[in-house]
């Protein structure tokens, strides 16, 4: 018996430097190494599955850590120049290569350890492989399943598998292969030490590997002729994307707005870099003539916090209308919120791609579904109160406008909620405190569960006015 795990790659692209080379050698690791797979799995139960034992995970990794065998897909070698200016005075230029291979977006690779997992063991497979975002580097997003039956994967493009050195095929399939390649795997029995060691430790020790890790050669096959590919499109638009935000001081929940127009204009500067200063509708909110778009369909720029501490620890851009490509790839490429040193209540920090795709899986804490909803941020109404019209009649009636107007089902009750809701910010940077909305916490209950992200009213694009699930 064996285990099997599916790895593919919606954008196409697989992006990773072997071990041992430099990045602007142009060369690509694939498949990826035995080393790298195991990694990545341990990775993911630190960051994402800590409910894991850790000595079912030892189990795991020890049962993992003999050589697979790889069933690859077809695929291009890639690359593109960019000539990157250097940091000095002279304003020198250097050239830099960016290597990849290219699949179909459907296709996947098979990775197949020899020996039967016990239940547990599988069963925590299962869920680290669920959780794998990305394969190499972070913008290579990968989608990973442990498969069934590998048999059913298989296919006339899918010839043979490849194994390690002294499981060669036979000899007839030798012409349809390319020079033996060696990859990066674990000893055995594997030092779990070993391969968690930072690279920058490996150096300082003087070697040129791992000391728990080995070379072991593998033959793949002579790649596809390149080819003028078709443009990549995706059959279902990715609706949304998530990061991590790391900063020495989180901002409060309640800078929600200045941290979502800050990002807002990180996302289209770098977009405009990426693609010769041209402007996306959908991450701008505008037209070709600058006039804003009204279907609330663009993207809303959101501060989230996902532990419950009211310090903002993700942001997420959620477009209902769909990103395109060229959008997703410019989001992806973004690492960092800095500047606006003005803005007291805004937190520069780092951000950590997580995940690209529908807002359902991306963001599943904003959207439910459920019948009750809670303002994370204040709802503050697009419109004033008619003339000695009570305030929170006017709040309610216009959440009830907002809700029919975004395509919601009429709510079976609207209050409000006490609390601190006049501390948030309630305008934008280029505004003023005196600009500031009037706002009010809001609970809306439904007669059927709805599913989000609810973000209603003034500013709702920048993170005012979201409500999150709240039971019932």
């Amino acid at each position: 018996m064996t285990t099997t795990v599916a790895f593919s790659f919606p954008w196409g692209l697989y992006h990773a430097t072997p071990w041992g080379h430099d990045v602007n050698e142009a060369v690509v690791e694939w498949p990826p190494s035995p080393w790298r797979l195991l990694r990545a799995l341990y990775a993911t139960w630190r960051w994402r599955s800590p409910e894991l034992e850790s000595s079912t995970l030892e189990r795991l990794l020890g049962a993992l850590a003999a050589p697979p065998a790889y069933l690859l897909p077809p695929y291009v070698e890639a690359h593109t120049r960019h000539y990157m200016p250097m940091p000095d005075e002279r304003d020198r230029r250097t050239k830099v290569f960016d290597a990849f291979m290219v699949f179909e977006r459907d296709a996947a690779a098979l990775v197949r350890w020899p020996g039967e997992l016990d239940l547990e063991a599988r069963s925590a497979l299962a869920v680290l492989v669920g959780g794998l975002s990305y394969l190499g580097r972070a913008d290579s997003i990968c989608e990973a399943r442990l498969v069934q039956d590998a048999g059913v994967l298989e296919s006339p493009d899918q010839e043979y598998w490849l194994e390690p050195s002294g499981h060669s095929e036979p000899s007839e399939t030798a012409e349809f292969m390319a020079p033996a390649i060696r990859l990066l795997a674990p000893r055995l029995p594997l030092d779990l030490a070993a391969l968690t060691v930072r690279t920058t430790a490996v150096r300082a020790s003087g070697h040129t590997i791992p000391q728990g890790a080995r070379w072991v050669t593998y033959r793949r096959p002579i790649p596809a002729e390149p080819q003028s590919l078709p443009p990549k499109v995706f059959h279902r638009r990715p609706t949304a994307v998530r990061w991590a935000f790391a900063s020495p001081a989180r901002p409060s929940i309640r800078a929600a707005v200045a941290m979502g127009d800050v990002l807002r204009q990180a996302c289209l500067s770098r977009f405009g870099r990426r693609f010769s200063g041209s402007v996306s509708p959908i991450l701008a909110g505008k037209d070709a003539s600058g006039g804003p778009l009204i279907d609330h369909r663009h993207a809303h720029y959101l501060a989230v916090d996902s532990d419950g501490d009211r310090l903002v620890d993700h942001l997420v851009v959620w477009a209902p209308g769909g990103l395109s490509p060229r959008e997703v790839s410019a989001l992806a490429d973004l690492d960092r919120l800095v500047g606006f040193g003005h803005v007291s209540d805004f937190r520069p920090g780092r951000l950590g791609l997580e995940a690209v795709g529908e807002a359902g899986a991306v963001a599943p804490e904003l959207t439910g579904p459920c019948r009750t909803w809670r303002s994370l941020t204040p709802f503050a109404p697009p419109r004033h109160a008619h003339k000695r019209q009570p305030w929170d009649l006017h709040v309610c009636e216009q959440v009830e406008e907002e809700l029919q107007h975004r395509g919601f089902p009429a709510p079976r009750s609207v209050c409000l909620v006490q609390g601190d809701w006049l501390s948030y910010r309630r305008y934008q940077i280029r505004e003023h405190l005196e600009d500031g909305r009037r706002a009010a916490g809001i609970e809306i209950s439904f007669n059927q569960e709805v599913e989000g992200p609810l973000g209603l009213g003034s500013l709702s694009h920048f993170g005012l006015g979201l409500f999150v699930p709240a039971g019932g």
